[in-house]
């Protein structure tokens, strides 16, 4: 429909409108609507939003004020955009995606489901980010950027043209190799000595080896592994639990670190082999 046919519609007193086919819309003020627009059943459109050319808004999508989308983007279900965000050609996000105020997209941006970017973040032309990503205020990513599933970026962060989290979390064990063979960090593990987290049960008693031999390199952080902290980094910090654990001191070989962190995510590392110092 045209947006002068939707205005058309008398407005229920709480500001939903019922189309023909039985979708609800509620539409701020001053709308523009491209040709080819598809809204889902309870999309909500804050005052001066305009949509491109070929838009399709999936259902119960929720864009605030002075939204500005370009032609040819899609968003899924369950999708919020705060006020002054703009929206480059061909973007495509996912389902249950949820941006800030005045976050700024560039063309064919693609976003996986469950993602969310804080205020005033900046995504350059073609950038890919997985399912589950989550960045912080201001942050920069540049040009053909892309990171997998999981991956979290605190404020402030900014990654230029074509870095992906595998090229940087391979830079990192790099520089540990670089820097010394042997690492020391910690593990937090219950009053018996079993790791409360990570992937199945083991204890690590004083002077033992342990080992998952089911860990590989990648740029996930939480995966297969032994997850231990760089010294001096609590458990909380990460969002975990401390409650009734102790932290013992274990050592790495460099070879043997599966996950040495992207950007500022490198306090918690994902290992496949430690000895257990004390």
């Amino acid at each position: 429909m045209k947006i002068e046919e939707i205005y058309a519609i008398a407005p229920r007193p709480d500001g939903w409108r019922i189309l023909p086919d039985g979708r609800w819309v509620k539409l701020g003020n001053d709308v523009m609507l491209g040709n080819n627009v598809m809204l889902g059943n309870g999309v909500m459109l804050g005052n001066g939003v305009k949509l491109g050319h070929c838009v399709t808004l999936g259902n119960d999508v929720k864009l605030g004020d002075n939204v500005k989308l370009s032609n040819y983007v899609t968003l899924g279900n369950y999708v919020t955009l705060g006020n002054d965000v703009t929206l480059g050609d061909n973007v495509k996000l996912g389902n249950y995606v949820t941006l800030g105020n005045d976050v700024t997209l560039g063309n064919n941006v693609t976003l996986g489901n469950c993602v969310t970017l804080g205020d005033y973040a900046k995504l350059g032309n073609n950038v890919t980010l997985g399912n589950n990503v989550t960045l912080g205020n201001n942050v920069t990513l540049g040009d053909y950027a892309k990171l997998s599933n999981y991956v979290t970026l605190g404020d402030y962060v900014k990654l230029g043209d074509n870095e992906t989290s595998e090229k940087l979390n391979l830079q990192a064990i790099e520089e540990y190799k670089r820097i010394s063979a042997k690492h020391i960090f910690q593990k937090w593990v219950t009053e018996d000595r079993f790791s409360p987290y990570g992937y199945g049960l083991k204890k690590y008693e004083v002077g033992s080896i342990v080992e998952e031999p089911e860990a590989k390199i990648s740029d996930v952080q939480c995966c297969e592994g032994l997850h231990v902290f760089r010294i001096g980094f609590r458990p909380e910090w990460a969002g975990l639990s401390n409650e009734n654990l102790m932290k013992i001191d274990v050592e790495v070989n460099s070879e043997d670190i599966c996950f040495a962190g992207v950007a500022d995510m490198n306090q918690k590392l994902r290992v496949k082999k430690l000895k257990v110092l004390n």
